[in-house]
């Protein structure tokens, strides 16, 4: 695959040792902010150059607040930095991800997975990594400064940002990981149709008239749903566990991603939007939860093989834009009375941090279905209302009372 990065100037993984992310990552930091320093002000030297980067550095990392003199130099650094990308416009550079992505998609796909297949799906995804790491230096420099022009371009960064975590999270759903890759060569035609699928996806939002970076959400649903069938069609199979159990953590990777992915997609949502993507989310997971549900893979009776048919049925609705009916979800157990919200909390108090504490609280209620006491009509004395004690209840009957009196 040829490095496009290089031909650009921007930074490619290192081939040497690896190192611990969170190291890698810090060192990427200050690697891009001292070469920032360097391009934007060639003549800060000695102790006031040490001085700007380690005020960068930190204040940027742990989101504080800059002083007021370093507002123009943090914007003055990012767009350096960003100069040295000037060959291409973050959407041509999106373009060529698509094209990349594609390729790794075909060749891990294709029948025959090779030594160099899998090092060019490994080669890839941590070219996403470090493209990420580069994009949020950017952007925390963008975000210390007050000009209007950085808040453009923060704007625009974010969504290239989350267009990122689009394509990453459609090669983990589509091809093996390496553990997998180098324990079962072999693909399977339900594997061929999916990668295909997701192939068609990406080639056309890459022929799109607009050439724009445009949303992002629905694809990522799509693509969730496609891989949530693939999981069940391929649990069905007569295999070992060994293969199921990283097809299976594959799988669980690519939905924990995706559920990072609608955190940072808050900053475009609406808290309602965002509640009803989550929802889905969820509701994806337990379906393939509910229909791979056997003790033993492959071993599926007749009422495991109904269950699976109909959370397959779902999943083939969702994709239709088709309603499903409220008791289909609550009588296979994929849809609770009482909804988990943990993660609308996370995102409310991750994506909304100068709300007050009282303002999330109200917030987090009316996701609950809670309500203030004050508009809600008393129809009842609730301090008259006794709950069911089922110990009282057996030791009534043991000692023959009418515990219906």
């Amino acid at each position: 695959m040829v490095d496009i990065n290089a031909l650009r100037g921007i930074s490619s993984p290192e081939k040497d040792k690896p190192l611990e992310k969170k190291d890698k990552k810090q060192k990427i930091r200050e690697e891009k902010i001292e070469q920032g320093l360097n391009r934007a002000r060639p003549d800060m030297q000695g102790y006031d150059k040490d001085r700007a980067k380690e005020i960068l550095l930190q204040k940027t990392q742990n989101n504080e607040k800059i002083p007021d003199d370093m507002e123009d130099l943090a914007f003055q650094v990012a767009q350096s930095l960003q100069t040295i990308e000037n060959e291409t416009t973050p959407v041509n550079e999106y373009f060529y991800w698509i094209e990349d992505a594609q390729d790794v998609i075909k060749n891990m796909n294709d029948g025959d997975i090779t030594d160099g297949d899998i090092a060019a799906r490994e080669d890839f995804l941590d070219m996403l990594t470090v493209r990420e790491t580069e994009m949020r230096v950017y952007m925390d420099l963008y975000r210390a400064s007050k000009s209007p022009m950085a808040k453009e371009r923060l704007a625009l960064l974010e969504l290239k940002l989350a267009k990122l975590q689009q394509l990453r999270s459609a090669i983990q759903a589509s091809t093996k990981s390496k553990e997998e890759a180098e324990y079962e060569r072999r693909v399977s035609e339900e594997e061929k149709r999916l990668a295909l699928e997701y192939y068609r996806m990406l080639e056309e939002q890459k022929q799109r008239e607009d050439q724009t970076l445009f949303d992002v959400v629905d694809l990522d649903y799509q693509m969730s749903l496609r891989a949530a069938q693939t999981m069940i069609a391929l649990a069905a199979l007569d295999e070992n566990a060994k293969l199921y159990q990283l097809r299976q953590q594959r799988f669980q990777n690519f939905m924990s991603n995706r559920a990072d992915n609608l955190k940072y997609l808050a900053k475009f949502e609406s808290q309602q939007a965002l509640h009803d993507r989550y929802a889905k989310h969820l509701e994806t997971a337990n379906l393939v939860k509910v229909a791979n549900s056997a003790q033993n893979v492959g071993n599926f009776n007749e009422d495991d093989k109904v269950r699976r048919d109909v959370c397959g049925a779902v999943l083939e609705y969702r994709l239709r834009g088709k309603e499903v009916p409220e008791k289909v979800l609550y009588k296979l157990g994929v849809k609770s009375f009482v909804p988990e919200y943990s993660m609308s909390e996370e995102i409310l108090n991750k994506s909304f941090e100068n709300q007050t504490t009282e303002e999330r609280i109200k917030r987090i209620n009316e996701l609950r279905g809670r309500q203030n006491t004050s508009s809600v009509p008393q129809l009842v004395n609730r301090n008259k209302i006794q709950s069911f004690d089922l110990g009282r209840f057996n030791a009534l009957q043991k000692r023959n009372v009418n515990v219906m009196d």
